[in-house]
C-alpha cells in the first residue's frame, strides 16, 4: 500500500462495507456535487488493489477516478479527495508525490501490462439490491417481479445469498437477458465483461458471456494477505471460496500469468468430470497444486460442496486435500476418477 491509497483509505466515512466482490461500499460523497440528491444507500464503491491502484465509481450520479501508481494524480481523482474530506494542502502534497513516483525508476507505464478494456452491460442493468428493494416493496411490473422471484428461487438452490457478489440482473430482452443472473466481471474496478446465467427453465444456452481471452474473475477481490489461491472453472465456484475462476476448463497463457503474479501457493480444484482432468494436466505442468476433496458421488463442483457442507467445510477440505508433487497427483489422480 502506497501514500496516496493509505490516505485515501484512512479518509473513507466510518459507515462503509466491503462486499464479497472487494468493493468498498458507502453513501457517495459526490452526489450534490454533480445534481442528484445526497446518497443514502451506499451507492459509492472504491476498489483498491496491492499494487497501489484505486479506484472510484458511483453507482448513483455517475461519477468515475482512479489512481495507478506511476502515473499523475488526475484532477477527478483529486475532486474525489476533496470531497471525503482530504484538505487540499495534503491533496497538493499528494499529488507532488504521484509526480516523483512517475518520474522514478518505477516506470510503469514502460512495463508491460496485462490490461483489458471496458466493456458495457445490457441496457437497464442494476445492481440486485436495487430489483430487491423494488421486489420488497411490491413496485416491479408482474414480469419483473415472477423474474426476481424465480431468480431468487435459483440462487437458493444453489446455496448461494444474494448478498455474496455484486450480482445484478437486466430486463432486457436481448440474449434472453431477463431470465439470466448477471455476473458483472471487474478488473481494476472497472467493468470489462459479464456472464448471464440462466435461471429459468428454457431449451437455451445455460450461460451467457462477454469477456476479453485471457481474464481471470475474482482477481480484484483476493485477500491479499492469503498464502494461497483457489482456482476454480466456474465463477459460482470461485464466488463460493473467495477464489480466482478461469471460465473454463483450460487455462492460456494469459491467465497463467495473472495467476502465477499473485505470488503465492497455486490450488486448482477441478470439476469432476472429463475437462477436469485436462486441467489436473496443466496444473501439474504450471507447477501448481491440485485439490482432491472427497465430497462424494452427488457433488460435481464448488458450488455444489458448498451448498452441501458450507463454506467453512469445503475450505478445510480443499487445504487439506492439496498435493504438489506430481507423482502424488498421478496416483490420486487415478483414485479421483
Amino acid at each position: 500500500m502506497n501514500l496516496i491509497q493509505n490516505t485515501i483509505l484512512t479518509s473513507l466515512p466510518a459507515n462503509r462495507k466491503k462486499t464479497p466482490s472487494g468493493w468498498i461500499s458507502f453513501n457517495a460523497p459526490c452526489c450534490v456535487y454533480n445534481g442528484e440528491t445526497a446518497d443514502k444507500k451506499k451507492r459509492g464503491g472504491l476498489m483498491t488493489s496491492a499494487d497501489g491502484t484505486v479506484s472510484y465509481h458511483c453507482f448513483n450520479c455517475g461519477f468515475k477516478a482512479s489512481y495507478v501508481i506511476g502515473r499523475k494524480l488526475t484532477y477527478k481523482m483529486r475532486q474525489f479527495m476533496s470531497y471525503i474530506g482530504i484538505p487540499e494542502d495534503t491533496i497538493r502534497k499528494l499529488a507532488i508525490e504521484a509526480m516523483r513516483e512517475e518520474e522514478s525508476d518505477i516506470k510503469y507505464e514502460k512495463k508491460k501490462f496485462i490490461t483489458f478494456n471496458k466493456k458495457n452491460l445490457p441496457n437497464n442493468t442494476r445492481p440486485l439490491d436495487t430489483w430487491l428493494e423494488k421486489y420488497t416493496t411490491g413496485t416491479l411490473s408482474d414480469t419483473e417481479q415472477k423474474s426476481i422471484d424465480n431468480l431468487l428461487t435459483y440462487l437458493s438452490s444453489r446455496g448461494i445469498g444474494p448478498d455474496w457478489y455484486d450480482f445484478m440482473y437486466s430486463s432486457s430482452k436481448v440474449w434472453d437477458v431477463y431470465q439470466r443472473l448477471l455476473i458483472p466481471f471487474y478488473w481494476r474496478g472497472e467493468v470489462v465483461g459479464f456472464t448471464g446465467r440462466m435461471f429459468e427453465e428454457s431449451n437455451g444456452v445455460k450461460y451467457y458471456t462477454d469477456v476479453w481471452p485471457g481474464y481471470v474473475f475474482n482477481m480484484d477481490a483476493q485477500d491479499w494477505t492469503r498464502k494461497f489461491v483457489i482456482v476454480t472453472e466456474g465463477p459460482f465456484d470461485a464466488i463460493t471460496v473467495s477464489g480466482v475462476s478461469i471460465l473454463g476448463s483450460e487455462i492460456n497463457d494469459t491467465q497463467r500469468e495473472l495467476i502465477d503474479g499473485l505470488g503465492r501457493r497455486v490450488i486448482v480444484v477441478p470439476d469432476r468430470d472429463a475437462p477436469g482432468e485436462k486441467l489436473i494436466g496443466q496444473a501439474k505442468e504450471f507447477g501448481w497444486s491440485v485439490a482432491f476433496p472427497e465430497w462424494g458421488d452427488d457433488v460435481n463442483d464448488v458450488a455444489d460442496a458448498v451448498a452441501k457442507y458450507g463454506r467453512l467445510f469445503v475450505l478445510q477440505s480443499i487445504l487439506k486435500t492439496a498435493e504438489s508433487n506430481k507423482l502424488k497427483i498421478d496416483l490420486k489422480r487415478k483414485m479421483y476418477g
